[in-house]
């Protein structure tokens, strides 16, 4: 129910999304060649795009994924954090650093080898205790 009243601002201006939540199904990458589960949403939106977190939080971790590029998790308390991917860079923020919702904390780039032939995008999970949901439950 905790979940059900969080309202997030959208993490980037853009609205088409190019690849949908897919955890119960599988989804075709034209990438990889192969169908796998999809446990976020992409959001299409112009390379270079500012990437916004969504609440206030804290920086979790930032890693280069070999898959999904540079990859930033954000905390935001009371067992939910969110996860952006396919970043074009990790200097605006570090591991441990508060964060506001609203703040910038990367730009769109295309460092997701495994979405390298998808349009400009970024890749956005949402996670709750540790499962994954889906995104446009969050959003108004």
């Amino acid at each position: 129910g905790k979940v059900a009243q969080v309202t997030m601002l959208k993490p980037v201006q853009g609205n088409a999304i190019i690849c949908d939540y897919a955890q119960d199904e599988l989804v075709y990458s034209s990438t990889l060649k192969e169908w796998r589960t999809h446990p976020g949403i992409d959001i299409e939106c112009p390379l270079g795009s500012e990437v916004k977190a969504v609440l206030d939080g804290s920086v979790q971790s930032i890693e280069e994924d070999p898959l999904m590029g540079i990859t930033i998790t954000l905390d935001h308390g009371g067992g939910i954090s969110t996860k952006y991917a396919n970043l074009s860079t990790k200097e605006m923020v570090q591991v441990g650093q508060k964060v506001k919702e609203g703040q910038v904390i990367s730009g769109i780039g295309r460092t997701a080898t495994a979405e390298i032939l998808d349009a400009p995008h970024l890749h956005f999970e949402v996670i709750v205790d540790g499962r994954h949901v889906d995104p446009k439950k969050f959003f108004e």
